[in-house]
């Protein structure tokens, strides 16, 4: 049976993230902040699935610790805000970042595997970012972002292939990849769109010159 953790109003008039788990799985996180303060904060003390976690935009979320398989992040904060979270698991599976509302996300993962995530923010014009660090390893993702001016970075290690539809803003996409031998498919980049490899610059002028792993096409 699964229970639902927060949700509530903050003293502050703020709104608290909501976290449903089984409570089986319960005892495998440990939670700070969820009332009253500017960050939740979840530690994973043992392998997790399932769980679902709503981000209304007014608190910050960063997650750590152990693996967390087939869960749910979902980025419900209202237009001009901002949902953020970070994700710094051992590794993360076929988890899900979806968003329901029109606010923006900023989304990082520092460390850590994340494997078949399916990522994709608001379709209107919020401006989203999503990081990937130089000491993450990322496999097989699938990202879509809105109509906002976008930034995309991949600093960490690739394998499979990546697929990003960026939108129609005038998106930065940033890889500084690490090693591996990952693909990434940028499957709408238009004459607004900028991709930085390293320290070379690349537009719609000149994309035929771009490192082989990058692809200009779905």
């Amino acid at each position: 049976m699964a229970d639902t953790i927060g949700g509530g109003i903050n003293e502050d008039g703020s709104l608290q993230n909501t976290i449903v788990i089984d409570e089986a799985q319960f005892s495998n996180i440990d939670i700070v902040g969820l009332e009253n303060a500017d960050v939740t904060e979840l530690t994973i003390n043992a392998p997790v699935s399932d769980v679902e976690l709503g981000l209304k935009g007014d608190q910050d979320i960063a997650i750590a610790g152990a693996r967390i398989v087939d869960s749910v992040i979902t980025n419900e904060a209202g237009s001009g805000e901002t949902a953020s979270v970070v994700i710094g698991v051992t590794k993360a599976k076929n988890l899900t970042f979806e968003t329901s509302g029109k606010g923006a996300t900023d989304l990082s993962v520092p460390v850590g595997k994340m494997t078949k995530p399916t990522i994709s923010t608001a379709k209107g014009n919020a401006t989203d970012s999503i990081t990937f660090g130089s000491s993450s390893t990322l496999k097989s993702a699938d990202i879509s972002t809105g109509k906002g001016s976008d930034t995309l970075t991949f600093n960490g290690r690739m394998k499979g292939k990546t697929t990003v539809e960026s939108g129609k803003g005038n998106d930065v996409i940033q890889v500084n990849r690490q090693n591996g031998k990952g693909k990434l498919i940028l499957s709408d980049f238009s004459k607004k769109d900028t991709l930085i490899v390293g320290n070379e610059t690349f537009t719609l002028d000149n994309v035929d010159d771009a490192p082989n792993f990058i692809k200009f096409d779905a």
